[in-house]
């Protein structure tokens, strides 16, 4: 028989390598990996999260919270809720996949809940359910494209960072009565006030991360703390059950001032919630590199664009954290 006449096996042509399966899976964001975490992430947020895991009764309620209570919680969306897609919910099918684009992420799955009279917005993920994002309907009608670009792409932060365990173990701290309650509660002991303390402080740290996520998301990132405010001085209440309904005028000029202060000086004025210092806090992401490098599509050469370690340090004065390292 002659050898050239032969047939090829066309299954000899795949990969088969897992490890680059897993890459293309998961749209490798590894160009944007330092030591095991996103460049954008801001560091005491990581570092907070390590703290909580090490305290003792961490690892029971974790278990609780990610073998019970997001189990639960799945259960409920799946068998009450809707689910988004393309013929679904078309206008926020599309903003999620912008958002996953953008942050290189598997687009999760999307839940729009009618049980709930009230505007939230939360996510849910563990080793046993892939990731979703929960929106009440309520949210949908009160959002505009914009927030709702800025809320769907800090849950999208959120899931790639792994903060949603850390979310539903924060409700068991009772902290405000306004915060999410989840469908199950499953934990019955009492939190050590150390676990208390870690869980409280991570919170902050953590929304600083997710709202880089929601940043780098937005089509217009320079209009970040125009849309936040505005979102807020509707009424919005978070996860965490916080609200900010006199939100102070001067924000905008207030966080050129801060800009304009070089980090050895920088001071934030007193008689501003730690919300509105959040926010501010976010708003120097609007000057680091690592947004540029994630938005190849604008152009930050006009602005004083500074390294990511830099904008961590002002970043953790702004919030109250001293520049210190946690």
């Amino acid at each position: 028989m002659n050898l050239d006449s032969q047939s090829v096996n066309p299954l000899l042509s795949i990969n088969t390598d897992f490890g680059e399966y897993l890459s293309a899976y998961t749209r490798s964001y590894q160009g944007h990996t330092v030591d095991g975490n996103l460049d954008y992430a801001y560091e005491s947020d990581t570092a907070v999260r390590q703290k909580v895991m090490g305290l003792g009764g961490a690892s029971k309620l974790f278990k609780a919270v990610n073998s019970q209570d997001i189990s639960a919680e799945a259960k409920h969306l799946f068998m009450k809720c809707d689910q988004v897609g393309a013929l679904k919910y078309p206008e926020i099918y599309d903003i999620v996949k912008k958002c996953s684009e953008r942050l290189e992420l598997v687009v999760p799955i999307v839940f729009i809940r009618e049980d709930l009279d009230k505007e939230l917005i939360y996510s849910i993920a563990s080793d046993m359910i892939d990731p979703c994002i929960v929106m009440t309907k309520k949210l949908t009608q009160m959002c505009s494209y914009d927030e709702l670009m800025l809320l769907i792409g800090c849950e999208c932060g959120r899931i790639q960072n792994g903060h949603c365990q850390f979310n539903i173990a924060y409700t068991y701290l009772n902290v405000n009565k306004d915060c999410y309650k989840p469908v199950s509660r499953s934990y019955p002991s009492p939190v050590s006030s150390q676990l208390y303390s870690a869980l409280s402080d991570w919170v902050k740290f953590g929304e600083q991360t997710a709202l880089r996520a929601g940043i780098i998301c937005l089509d217009k990132p320079g209009r970040f703390l125009e849309i936040i405010t505005g979102l807020y001085a509707k009424g919005y209440m978070d996860f965490y059950g916080r609200k900010l309904e006199n939100i102070s005028k001067d924000l905008d000029d207030v966080t050129e001032q801060l800009h304009a202060m070089d980090s050895r000086n920088l001071a934030v004025p007193q008689g501003y919630s730690e919300l509105e210092k959040s926010f501010l806090a976010a708003n120097e992401f609007l000057y680091c590199a690592t947004l540029y490098d994630w938005r190849k599509d604008i152009d930050g050469k006009e602005l004083k664009i500074q390294p990511v370690q830099i904008c961590d340090v002002r970043t953790s004065i702004i919030v109250g954290n001293g520049g210190q390292g946690l």
